[in-house]
Order: C-alpha cells, then sequence, then structure tokens
C-alpha cells in the first residue's frame, strides 16, 4: 500500500486560529475514518512516505510496530507521536487499522513546545511532548475515537491559541508552509528572500515547528511530487523534470536521500506487499 501523505496540510486544511473553526477543520482532514476501507485478515504492511508529524490513536485490540531509518519500535503506544520524517515509515498493523491525524507545523506549535527537530525520524508517546488531551479514547470504537479526538484537540488548540505568547512565529509558520506546498522554491535563499526574513531565522523557524532546515523541506517536498507523477507516468523518468530535476541521476540521488533506495524498487516493495492489488490514490 502506497500512501502519499507527504504534502504538509494546506491553510484551509490546518488547524487554524481560534476565529475559524478548529473542530470543522479537523473533521474535514479525518471525515475518511467514517467509512473505513476492507482489510485483508492478519498483519497488514503500511508505508508512510516521508513528511509532516502525525498522531496514532491505535485501538486496544491492535498491535503496531513500525520502523524509521535503523530504528525499530516493537510495539507502539496507545496515542503516538510520529515525528517529522526524511525516510518512510513502515508500519506493521495487527488488528483494527489505527486512527491517523496529520499534525502541520502549525498544529506542532499548538499542541507541544517541543523542538519538532528533536523527533525528527522518531516514535515519542504522546504524554512525553507534553500532549496528555487524547488520553483514554483507544477503548472506544474506531469511529468513536476519531470523532473524541477531534473535539478533544480542537478545544486544546483553541485553549493554547488563546494562552500562546508565542504568536509572533504565526507570520513565519504559515507562509512557510504555503512556500512548501507551492512547491516552486528549491533552495533556502530563495524562501528567506521571499519570505522576507533572514536565512537563519527562517532555519530556526523550520528546525523548531517543522523538523528539518528549510532546504530539506522544500528537497522532500520537491522529491514527493516528483515520486507521485513518476508512478502515475508508469515509472517514466521523463515525467519529472518538470519538477526541476535535470536527469534521471539528479531525481535517483533525491530517492536515495528520502527512500534509501531507486523509485523503482520502492514502487515494487509497496506493490508486492500489497499483495498485488493496486496502490490506493494518492492523499491530499
Amino acid at each position: 500500500m502506497l500512501v502519499f501523505p507527504m504534502r504538509s496540510p494546506s491553510i484551509a486544511e490546518g488547524m487554524m486560529p481560534p476565529s475559524c473553526s478548529v473542530e470543522g477543520a479537523l473533521r474535514s482532514r479525518i471525515d475518511a475514518l467514517a467509512n473505513p476501507q476492507p482489510r485483508p485478515a492478519g498483519p497488514v504492511d503500511v508505508s508512510r512516505l516521508p513528511g509532516t508529524a502525525r498522531i496514532l490513536l491505535i485501538p486496544e485490540q491492535t498491535r503496531v510496530s513500525a520502523t524509521i531509518r535503523n530504528r525499530r519500535y516493537d510495539r507502539l503506544p496507545d496515542v503516538a507521536i510520529v515525528g517529522p520524517s526524511s525516510r518512510p515509515v513502515a508500519l506493521k498493523i495487527d488488528g483494527p487499522a489505527p486512527i491517523e491525524i496529520p499534525l502541520s507545523p502549525l498544529d506542532w506549535s499548538r499542541l507541544t513546545g517541543t523542538i519538532a527537530a528533536t523527533t525528527a525520524d522518531r516514535i515519542i508517546r504522546a504524554r512525553d511532548l507534553g500532549i496528555s488531551c487524547l488520553d483514554g479514547l483507544v477503548d472506544a470504537a474506531p469511529t468513536d475515537i476519531a470523532l473524541a479526538a477531534v473535539a478533544r484537540l480542537a478545544e486544546t488548540i483553541v485553549a493554547r491559541d488563546i494562552a500562546s505568547a508565542d504568536g509572533g512565529n504565526w507570520p513565519l509558520i504559515l507562509p512557510l508552509m504555503r512556500l512548501i506546498d507551492d512547491g516552486v522554491v528549491y533552495d533556502a535563499a530563495t524562501a528567506a528572500q521571499q519570505l522576507a526574513t533572514s536565512p537563519h531565522n527562517l532555519r530556526r523557524i523550520a528546525l523548531r515547528w517543522f523538523g528539518f532546515p528549510p532546504k530539506t523541506l522544500l528537497m522532500r517536498r520537491r522529491f514527493i511530487a516528483a515520486l507521485e507523477r513518476f508512478q502515475e507516468t508508469h515509472l517514466d523518468f521523463a515525467s519529472v523534470a518538470a519538477f526541476g530535476y535535470f536527469d534521471a541521476s539528479h531525481f535517483l540521488r533525491d530517492a536515495n536521500r528520502f527512500l534509501g533506495t531507486t523509485p523503482r524498487r520502492y514502487l515494487r516493495r509497496i506493490d508486492s506487499s500489497a499483495d498485488g492489488q493496486p496502490a490506493p490514490p494518492a492523499a491530499r
């Protein structure tokens, strides 16, 4: 199963200031949870491509193990935070599917004071990041877990927005999210210039709330978009030129950086783990 959760949630999809409907925005991001897809019996291997952080809410009857780079997690806690990632996150799920809630950098800034870079390519218990609002949810049915998670996250975000003394970062977090999503800037110096800030300040914001330096974020976004096109065009290397890749070697270097293997091998591995079933549509 190949899932593309790479793009940061757009401004419209991310958690918003208290004047907007935080709960409505959260609902729109996990509305598919009310209609779970059929799953084969037994453990299922799932790959999550590198991207922004996410919450995993794991039902009590489900066991989930994970691997990121050379880190192996034999059993994830009931409420786990997958930090920002620069390599695929391999999950082995045995039981009902966990509920996954993407966390944009803006979400991160309102849920925890932990520097995102310290959790990069790691999985952490939510409580270890000071996130306790989701405790006690996993005993319920999956749909009930999703609804309760929406309400609790919305309440926490609104409360912290009102009390936050860090509002000065908002003007940079939101534009940087948008700039990354647009996918037209590939270097940190140009990004800093467009955001009217210094390269040093941009790097500070990126590491604190996004988990990686600006250059890595921009390269990751470009590569994942190109990989999606590569898959859609049946592995045609010419298709990635539209994303600023000069040739196949250029694309393959980024593949080694963000996949640890070639695109063909990664896609073949994912297809085989899905027992020959076609990959699902790319998640937006």
